[in-house]
């Protein structure tokens, strides 16, 4: 019989106390720390637009740097509402991307970005929506301009809204048919029981998407994309003044909004197996999800960089137990996640043909290096991510979401 083993662990963190883990949840994040310095290249400095927003601001002086990317981060609540349509917010923001305006078609906006190596994206999450927008700095005004139209009057064409349900649906229909994705759903399921953000993390029933209306968009839009609560971040070939204008001319006649508090949703992980039979899959893969601390705590690189070490190949601790000690053949892999900004978790994955024999060790191995750790290649991991980092901050983009 072929099973999908979840273990739910309920201390799995290497550099986490048990404090630091039952930290008061109303805790305040963290601000972030500045460089309040004048405009310099790939300075990251806190400036205000003329209209009062204020953002974050990197210039890049370099020769061959023409492009220019800004992100905005709207808050959003849409995902914790029972009573609220979980399928709006994924509809919504493809139909804003490529669905045109009151005066520009579909197919016009999309050869219009295209024309002018431009393009953007929308991310909905649980705790906001992620707009981000890339463009060659001699395209800025009529980018801008178009992008600014997009937020304020979307057309949310009937035609265009069934075509994007379609292609969501088939979507996760895909998704789900890998045992993968069965095994994590359950694992939401698992975690988060029956609440609004299960339903808007998963969209268990399809149905919904069917259900999802032009009103309900438009309801979503209206009280998601306002000048309110923002965190806004501009990178590239760009002056201060030219970026301030910028932002204003994108918020501009966007209302203002109310922000409302972080949801505090009760994600308990309690010490439990569940098996899961999928009798199609070839291999046995065993999934262990443990806590850790929000992102607002501070310990994100270290998590990161924890991690990694844990399962490198070759040398890293996984591998060196599953491949060289038992001489077996495993693909695993483990990292983190995120429910929302104050649920994240930890996950190592194992997937065999005999994963069974190995799923009391995976925790084994994991327990010893949280408490005896040997980190003798940890300085040549180290320094390969700093060095991979720097080269990926190089690019625009990358650099406006690492700030972000």
């Amino acid at each position: 019989m072929i099973r999908y083993f979840l273990i739910f662990a309920t201390s799995m963190l290497l550099s986490c106390q048990e404090d630091d883990l039952n930290a008061d949840a109303n805790d305040e994040p963290r601000p972030a720390e500045f460089k309040m310095l004048p405009e310099e290249n790939r300075s990251v400095i806190l400036a205000t637009t003329p209209r009062g927003h204020t953002f974050h601001f990197m210039p890049i002086y370099e020769p061959g740097v023409t492009d220019i990317t800004i992100t905005i981060a709207w808050p959003s609540n849409w995902a914790y509402e029972a009573s609220r349509n979980p399928a709006v917010p994924y509809i919504g923001t493809e139909t804003l991307l490529s669905g045109g305006t009151e005066d520009i078609s579909p197919k016009e906006l999309n050869e219009f970005l295209s024309d002018r190596n431009s393009g953007g994206s929308f991310i909905p999450t649980a705790d906001y929506v992620y707009g981000e927008i890339n463009f060659p700095k001699e395209y800025r005004e009529d980018v801008i301009k178009l992008a600014s139209d997009t937020l304020r009057r979307p057309k949310f064409d009937p035609r265009w809204v069934h075509r994007i349900k379609g292609s969501i649906r088939q979507n996760i229909r895909f998704a789900d048919l890998k045992t993968e994705t069965k095994m994590w759903n359950l694992a939401r399921k698992a975690n988060l029981d029956d609440n609004p953000l299960y339903h808007f993390l998963t969209l268990p029933d399809l149905r919904v998407i069917d259900e999802v209306s032009v009103g309900m968009l438009r309801q979503w839009h209206k009280q998601t994309f306002t000048q309110s609560g923002l965190t806004i971040v501009v990178t590239g070939a760009i002056s201060r003044q030219d970026a301030g204008s910028s932002v204003d001319t994108l918020l501009f006649d966007l209302p203002k909004g109310r922000v409302s508090p972080p949801h505090d949703v009760n994600v308990t992980i309690k010490p439990q197996t569940v098996f899961l039979h999928v009798p199609e899959a070839e291999k046995t893969t065993i999934g262990i999800l443990g806590r850790l601390p929000p992102t607002s705590q501070g310990n994100d690189l270290t998590n990161r960089l924890a991690l990694s070490h844990f399962s490198q190949s070759g040398s890293g601790p996984l591998s060196s137990a599953l491949r060289t000690e038992q001489r077996a053949s495993y693909s695993f892999q483990a990292g983190f996640f995120d429910y929302n900004r104050k649920n994240r978790r930890l996950f190592i994955t194992v997937a065999a043909e005999q994963a069974t024999d190995v799923a009391a060790d995976i925790l084994e191995i994991y327990e010893e290096y949280r408490l005896d750790s040997n980190f003798e290649t940890l300085a040549d991991l180290q320094n390969g991510m700093v060095n991979q980092t720097q080269k990926n901050v190089g690019y625009v983009n990358i650099a406006v979401r690492t700030i972000l």
